[in-house]
């Protein structure tokens, strides 16, 4: 059996609504809304939403900040690069992608095209997550840190997942939008920092709905455009971890999510909780620390360790300057913390010469130390791993603290309540539910 028979037979039956899983789903749901909503007026999301409209098309999907429904696959497109504008989705770190940056666009944007329902959407959501999650597993360490940026890659796939689940595709148009998109996943980690970056998860989520439109029509693919010789798998450094099917279709890996609580990239978040556990403990600031010692996983640094950032956006890629913004009180967890104002502060500046960043292979790729001299002496160590795990009240308590930061309080309660309830109007459309501003 193949990697596509594996994912055509799961993609077709799906997984069953187990409750605690749903809840995960509905959480996904409100924190990618919010993202969403939030990072509308963020550059990149301005130009890819004007130009958009500019072209116009079919009213048939709503659109985060947009005065018009568009196109389901321009809706994904746009949607995707917004909620991706920020940086501060959530993050699966057994496959190093972003999930629902690139699943839930394509989803909600077919779900307003052909009316399906809130309950659809989540069961499609949690299918299409699945995929990416797991397809990135096997696509391996060795696909990410040759360059490739699993979200727009692996989230491709998911993205044709969700969608071909929502549409119900029989098994063998499944099988052809799989191929499809095996020519149109790709995403290079050498945009990190720039606007293409967050462009990673709007096309993969365009070409996840193409994928299944065109299959949908009679497009005729490879039968197996993921593993054939000369396949996605052997032209992009993969590393075929079977395992990463293991459970498929019995249990949901997607409640090992990582939701992101600093506005910033998740490879520094480990480093954050643990530098701010012992900045609150121990009453530390800038200028009672004389240095700082950070060590993590050694791929993180070429994600985040740019030394000297000059922006806002670079400032989100370096642990020396969240270190001092962390040392100096700086919220990281508010999306005004990064503008580039903060980045040219003089005692932020100062400070980031004083930390330094180290690597230990035999550490966790989600866990980070920090060791800490005091001036006039003490020595301190902290430590975090982010896949510890957090109980679903916990995590339900911080998303919703999150939410109401973007999207204001009383906006945040009634999307939560639209999300949960069972007694929502099934002739409202998803997209109207989650991107209403």
């Amino acid at each position: 059996m193949t990697v596509t028979d594996t994912l055509v037979e799961f993609i077709t039956a799906g997984l069953p609504p187990e409750p605690d899983v749903l809840r995960i789903v509905d959480l996904c749901l409100l924190d990618w809304a919010s993202v969403t909503c939030a990072g509308k007026d963020e550059p990149v999301s301005q130009l890819v939403r004007n130009r958009a409209m500019a072209e116009g098309g079919t009213a048939e999907a709503q659109v985060c900040g947009a005065s018009q429904r568009l196109p389901a696959r321009t809706s994904a497109m746009v949607n995707g690069v917004t909620s991706h504008a920020l940086d501060y989705d959530d993050t699966h770190f057994a496959s190093l992608g972003h999930p629902s940056v690139t699943v839930i666009p394509a989803v909600v944007a077919l779900a307003d095209r052909t009316g399906a329902s809130m309950a659809e959407v989540k069961q499609a959501v949690l299918t299409g997550a699945e995929v990416a999650i797991r397809l990135g597993v096997w696509l391996g360490r060795d696909h990410y840190r040759t360059g490739f940026h699993v979200t727009g890659t692996a989230g491709t796939f998911g993205a044709v997942a969700g969608a071909a689940h929502l549409l119900q595709l029989t098994k063998a148009q499944t099988r052809m939008a799989l191929g499809v998109a095996a020519s149109l996943a790709g995403g290079v980690k050498a945009q990190f920092g720039t606007m293409a970056k967050p462009m990673h998860a709007g096309l993969a989520a365009a070409a996840g709905v193409d994928a299944v439109l065109w299959a949908q029509a009679g497009l005729v693919a490879a039968e197996d455009g993921l593993d054939a010789p000369q396949g996605y798998a052997a032209t992009h450094h993969a590393m075929r971890n079977n395992n990463a099917f293991d459970g498929l279709g019995r249990h949901s890996v997607l409640p090992e999510i990582s939701h992101k609580f600093h506005a910033c990239c998740h490879g520094t978040h480990a480093m954050l909780e643990a530098l701010g556990a012992l900045r609150d403990a121990h009453g530390l600031t800038l200028e009672n620390v004389s240095t700082v010692k950070i060590t993590v996983h050694p791929q993180y640094l070429d994600i985040c360790n740019i030394p000297e950032p000059g922006t806002g956006l670079e400032a989100k890629f370096s642990y020396r300057h969240l270190a001092a913004m962390m040392l100096g009180g700086v919220a990281t967890e508010r999306l005004e913390s990064f503008g580039d104002a903060t980045q040219t502060d003089p005692d932020l500046s100062a400070f980031r010469a004083r930390v330094s960043v180290r690597t230990d292979t035999a550490l966790g790729e989600t866990y980070a130390r920090v060791e800490i001299e005091r001036r006039g002496g003490g020595h301190l160590i902290g430590e975090h791993d982010l896949s510890a795990p957090m109980t679903l009240a916990e995590r339900e308590a911080r998303i919703l603290v999150k939410s109401a930061a973007l999207i204001g309080a009383s906006r945040s309660r009634e999307l939560w309540s639209d999300i949960t309830s069972f007694t929502l109007d099934p002739a409202t459309p998803p997209g109207a539910v989650l991107l209403a501003i």
